[in-house]
């Protein structure tokens, strides 16, 4: 009998626990910031989207953990091509400079989004959670990622995507595909050699993408360097050598110019202090000292609000949510199912980390939002969908180990012999469909077809 949707397991609601956290700290903060200070004090009017875009999003996240994940697992290779032809339109309007009716117009020169009637899509959102299904499901067969040629595939088609990302640009986007990659193909069981030619081969082409990517892109890059007065003097008393960070004149102006928003974030999160400001107080929160404070930035205005308190309780949140994942991923047989809770915990990891990392200075500055925090349609509604699918895996674990019913000890054989099957020998035959074995089957289980039965 199917379960209901709301018949979760215990790692399920301890996660839709913990995001109910995130979400109202997020809403919160969005409140007490303004946006556009010609128009007056427009928090409250975000706060009510946000909340709008939190009920579509769990309404959304419903219905894929009624449809369950492997069902949906049957279509991920055209889940991601359809999410990737989404992205051709924005790659033709930077490469004509057209807004295409307005379907694709620019905010601040880049090219993100699909403005739609009523939603503005943000198609490299959706991108995150279509990367991270075709994925698993290409790597759900061992011949798929044991031998390096198998691993060509993957990395060859993480490269199309990745290229319209940065395009756009979405560097932000861009950085967070390439760890899930790499972290999917390892717990996978791919090669530890493979790996490293692979990025040995990344970074052989690093120079190429250095000189592609725009000069404030490269900015964003340094800032973590500049930041250090030592280093920026260095860059000012000689630029022969280290003239490949900045020039003489981007160096004395840093501070106000491509590091402004590194510096404010760190002292809006340091003048917060062990306990901060108070809610909707701080002169970070009453004033436009720092930008973009309700979206990439709103882990600065938590620490200035709330503190150190506030950040430990967001990250402590942040870590429930992984462990609940690994979790996941640890008790499913289903190869797919396991790869794909592993791709999600990565992802959210890895985005979490890519934020936090840059608002204190130990990553570069990108268009990265704080997952379930960060003011975002598109950000909210992908990782609303990818914990959805994070739960649907715990929901239906399919239960293939199993021993002869009424079974008794019995002396027999103590050679064990092999046991094989067609399909990913996870609940699913190679087409997608259910192909539980019958009571009696094999009681332990290995990645692809052969199982060793005592």
């Amino acid at each position: 009998m199917k379960r209901a949707t709301l018949d979760l397991t215990q790692p399920g609601w301890i996660i839709l626990g913990v995001i109910s956290v995130l979400v109202a700290i997020g809403v919160a903060s969005i409140y007490v910031t303004d946006t556009h200070y010609t128009r007056g004090h427009d928090g409250p009017f975000n706060a009510g989207k946000q909340c709008v875009r939190v009920l579509v999003s769990l309404a959304l996240a419903a219905v894929v953990v009624r449809i369950g994940y492997q069902r949906i697992a049957r279509y991920a290779y055209e889940i991601f091509f359809i999410i990737l032809a989404l992205l051709v339109p924005l790659l033709l309007a930077r490469l004509f400079h057209s807004s295409f009716g307005g379907l694709t117009a620019p905010r601040n020169g880049v090219y993100r989004w699909l403005h739609l009637p009523g939603f503005p899509l943000q198609p490299s959102e959706l991108m995150k959670v279509a990367y991270v299904l075709a994925l698993a499901w290409y790597l759900r067969y061992g011949k798929n990622y044991r031998t390096f040629k198998g691993l060509l595939l993957p990395v060859a088609i993480s490269i199309v995507p990745l290229g319209l990302i940065l395009f756009e640009p979405d560097l932000g986007t861009a950085l967070l595909l390439l760890p899930v990659l790499l972290f999917m193909l390892f717990m996978a069981g791919a090669k530890i050699r493979h790996l490293l030619i692979i990025i040995m081969i990344g970074l052989a082409g690093a120079p190429v993408a250095w000189r592609q990517i725009k000069g404030y892109q490269r900015a964003r890059v340094t800032a973590v360097l500049l930041q250090s007065d030592r280093v920026r003097q260095a860059v000012i008393d000689d630029q022969e050598t280290y003239g490949f960070l900045a020039s003489k004149r981007q160096a004395m102006e840093w501070a106000a110019s491509s590091g402004y928003q590194l510096v404010h974030s760190k002292n809006a999160i340091g003048s917060g202090g062990a306990f901060g400001e108070g809610w909707g107080d701080g002169v970070y929160v009453c004033s436009a000292l720092l930008p973009d404070r309700h979206n990439d930035f709103v882990f600065s205005i938590i620490g200035h609000q709330w503190g150190l308190v506030g950040c430990l309780l967001i990250l402590a949140c942040y870590l429930v949510i992984v462990l609940s994942g690994v979790r996941i991923a640890a008790a499913t047989a289903d190869p797919f199912g396991r790869l794909l809770a592993v791709g999600i915990v990565s992802l959210i990891a890895t985005q979490v980390t890519i934020n936090v990392g840059m608002t204190v200075g130990l990553m570069p500055i990108t268009g990265m939002t704080l997952p379930f925090v960060s003011y975002g349609g598109s950000s909210m509604l992908t990782n609303f969908v990818a914990v959805a699918l994070l739960i649907s895996v715990s929901r239906n674990r399919p239960f293939l180990l199993a021993t002869r019913p009424f079974e008794f000890a019995r002396k027999e054989s103590k050679k064990p012999h092999l046991v094989e099957y067609e399909g990913v020998g996870s609940g699913m035959d190679s087409d997608g469909h259910s192909a539980t074995p019958e009571a009696g089957g094999p009681r332990t289980q290995r990645s692809r077809g052969q199982c060793c039965v005592s």
